[in-house]
């Protein structure tokens, strides 16, 4: 299984709250190398039956051929897809045709993160900067009441 997960991508699936996986095309049968906790808790699949299957995994004894087929006719039609795999547990997945659409929602999502991040930053800086003040200001009463009991 493949390890080199970069850890933004880590971290953005484990606080997620919506389910995702993530497959390597690069080893034989694409297999998952990682899930999160919500797509554990909506498949009620473990780690241990997931990460280093493919995904036919979740077809289970109990998918119908209806659900199948279903998935390989949106496909070859550039559809989005929505099937039933087992109760309680829907598979979805857009079109490529999508992808643009997604490039966008990522790319306004992470300008979104940036700015939180900018704003985390500024107000670490703010509250370093009133430390410092709050700091200076302790520092230079009690060098001031040294001084007086120096001289008293």
């Amino acid at each position: 299984m493949s390890l080199d997960i970069p850890s933004i991508i880590h971290d953005f699936f484990t606080g997620s709250q919506i389910p995702l996986t993530l497959s390597d095309p690069r080893l034989p049968d694409d297999p998952l190398i990682l899930a999160n906790e919500p797509f554990y808790r909506m498949t009620g699949y473990t780690a241990a039956e997931a990460l280093g299957a493919n995904c036919r995994f979740m077809q289970g004894e109990g998918t119908q051929k209806s659900s199948r087929n279903t998935i390989k006719g949106d496909f070859a039609a550039s559809r989005d897809t929505k099937v039933l795999i087992r109760i309680g547990s829907q598979f979805e997945v857009p079109s490529i045709n999508r992808a643009q659409e997604f490039e966008t929602h990522a790319a306004t999502l992470r300008k979104g993160l940036d700015s939180i991040n900018d704003s985390g930053e500024i107000a670490r800086n703010q509250l370093v900067q009133t430390g410092e003040l709050i700091g200076a200001s302790v520092k230079s009463l009690l060098m001031a009441r040294l001084e007086n009991l120096r001289a008293s």
